[in-house]
C-alpha cells in the first residue's frame, strides 16, 4: 500500500524523533537558568536592607519581560520534546510537571510591577449627569458651585 492509498483520517504513529531526548535537556536547562534569572531580577527589587524603599527599575522590568518570554518558550518548547520522545519514561514526565508548575509559580510570585501593561480603570461617573465636585463649605453654602 503506498502512502497515497491510505485514507486522510488514517492516525499516524509518530516516529522516533532522535533529537527530542537532547532537546528536552536543552530546554530544560534553559527554564532553569530562567527561573534563576527571574528570581534574580525580584531580590534585585525587593531585597533591602535598612528601612529602604524598594525601587523598580526600568531594566528590573525590561529583564522581567525577556526572562519570562524566554521561560515560557523554553517551558513549552520541552513538553512538546519530551511529548515527541517515545522513550519518555516516567522520571523525565515528573521533571517536566515539576517544572511546568514551578515556572508558573516564579512567574507570578517574582513579578515586577509595570511589566505587563494594564488599561487604567475610568474614573466612575455620578448618576445624573451632575459632573461637578462634592463641596464641604462646613456649613454655608456660599463656596459650593450652584449655591
Amino acid at each position: 500500500m503506498l502512502a497515497f492509498d491510505r485514507p486522510i483520517l488514517t492516525p499516524r504513529r509518530v516516529r522516533r524523533v532522535p533529537w527530542a531526548a537532547l532537546a528536552t535537556v536543552l530546554a530544560s536547562g534553559v527554564a532553569v537558568v530562567a527561573i534563576g534569572n527571574l528570581m534574580s531580577n525580584w531580590l534585585d527589587v525587593y531585597l533591602v536592607f535598612f528601612g529602604e524603599q524598594p525601587q523598580v527599575m526600568p531594566s528590573n522590568v525590561a529583564s522581567y519581560r525577556v526572562w519570562a518570554t524566554i521561560m515560557v518558550l523554553a517551558l513549552v518548547a520541552g513538553v512538546l520534546a519530551h511529548l515527541l520522545n517515545r522513550r519518555r519514561r516516567l522520571p523525565g514526565t515528573v521533571w517536566q510537571a515539576l517544572l511546568l508548575v514551578g515556572g508558573a509559580a516564579i512567574l507570578v510570585l517574582c513579578y515586577i510591577p509595570g511589566a505587563v501593561d494594564l488599561p487604567e480603570p475610568e474614573p466612575e461617573r455620578e448618576q445624573g449627569g451632575y459632573g461637578a465636585p462634592p463641596c464641604y463649605s462646613g456649613g454655608d453654602n456660599d463656596e459650593c458651585v450652584g449655591g
